[in-house]
């Protein structure tokens, strides 16, 4: 209980600061290597990308002011691809960096005057030297003279669970730093850490930092993943059809759906699906079936006749029997929610999830269907 108390209070302290603080955020600086060329900001909220801003340079110098609530992950794209990330403050900051370093990473000792960023590269420092401390363990637990010397190999081991530790309480120290919840965010999304260790930090993250965004999203995702595991009621779909159409999933209700959703590659790879899904259709001509495609902007087909290549998109296909939906670099909210496999959700006339599969097997998702039906 103490621990808790302590923690609201530090959560408090920290806080106030910030609130005190006017809600905009200044940054000026100089990217190395650019003459006039236009910089675009974007803030990642965890979940997505927006586009804040856009300023063409003069000799590489450039300024952005834009209203800030709280410290955030932003990336500085310019031409050529070339992006680097930063967290930004509710406060006026300076950033000094050449273009050959924007490699997509975070920009380390560039960004001057962001509390948040020198979280983010405190907590980089210290995790190299732990790292370090490990590692030197490791080998030491491999001399032959360690080995066979049991309270010495012991000491090693129990120094070695110790470092183990770093991650964990630094996280709970500093638990009322967006960093913190953005660095948890990003393990989750690496499969580095499980469900259940989510759902255990949101305890703490919540507790010190109850308006942070990340967190907030943190929980959604939470939220949603479980609603999908647990059989509740499937997400709201808006969004349009390839034939232009606009699909709401909440207005078919009173009827089964099957959401097929599966990932696009090359056409010749793809058709599998599209003959699953026709196998499907044909089989039960009554049962609405969505074929949601995700597809990637980098997708690529080669223009016939010449080595350039072009975005593929999918064509409508009418003789599948089916609605058919692309979500481009997870424009579906729901997509940003699954892994990268196959899914097949199968709904009752509630929206309600009745049946998941996630392996691409047509026979079975076909027993299952007549199974559910019958059932209905």
């Amino acid at each position: 209980m103490n621990k808790v108390i302590c923690l609201f209070l530090l959560s408090i302290t920290l806080t106030i600061p910030i609130h005190a603080q006017q809600k905009t955020f200044t940054l000026q600086g100089m990217i190395g290597g650019l003459q006039e060329e236009y910089i675009y900001l974007y803030k990642h909220d965890g979940e997505t990308k927006e586009l804040i801003d856009s300023v063409k340079t003069k000799n590489g110098e450039f300024k952005f002011e834009s209203p800030c609530e709280q410290a955030f992950v932003a990336e500085f794209m310019v031409a050529g691809r070339k992006a680097g990330k930063a967290f930004l403050s509710p406060t006026k900051m300076s950033l000094f960096v050449h273009k050959k370093d924007m490699n997509h990473k975070f920009l380390i000792g560039k960004l001057k005057g962001s509390p948040a960023q020198d979280r983010y590269e405190d907590f980089q420092t210290k995790l190299s030297e732990n790292n370090k401390q490990k590692l030197k363990i490791a080998e030491n637990l491999e001399i032959p003279e360690i080995q066979s010397d049991s309270i010495k190999k012991n000491q090693f081991m129990k120094e070695y669970a110790r470092l183990n530790q770093f991650k964990d309480e630094y996280y709970y120290k500093y638990a009322s730093s967006p960093v913190i919840a953005y660095l948890i965010y990003q393990e989750y999304f690496a499969a580095k850490r499980s469900l259940e260790y989510i759902k255990e930090q949101l305890k703490t993250l919540k507790l010190a930092n109850p308006n942070g965004m990340y967190v907030n999203n943190l929980q959604k995702r939470v939220n949603i993943i479980e609603t999908l595991q647990n059989k509740g009621q499937f997400p709201e779909i808006k969004t349009k059809t390839l034939d232009g159409k606009e699909y709401q999933l909440s207005q078919h209700k009173g009827k089964p759906i099957l959401l097929y959703i599966w990932r696009a590659w090359k056409e010749d790879q793809n058709q599998k699906y599209y003959d699953d899904i026709q196998n499907i259709t044909n089989t039960f001509p009554s049962l609405e079936v969505v074929s949601l495609i995700r597809n990637s902007s980098y997708n690529m087909i080669r223009i016939p006749g010449t080595y350039k290549g072009k975005t593929w998109h999918p064509g409508p296909r009418p003789e599948l029997n089916c609605i058919e939906i692309e979500s481009l670099d997870q424009s579906v909210e729901i997509v940003r929610f699954l892994d990268r496999g196959f899914h097949a959700f199968l709904l009752d006339k509630d929206g309600k999830i009745i049946y998941h599969q996630d392996e691409l097997n047509t026979e079975v998702l076909k027993s299952q269907i007549s199974k559910h039906l019958s059932n209905l």
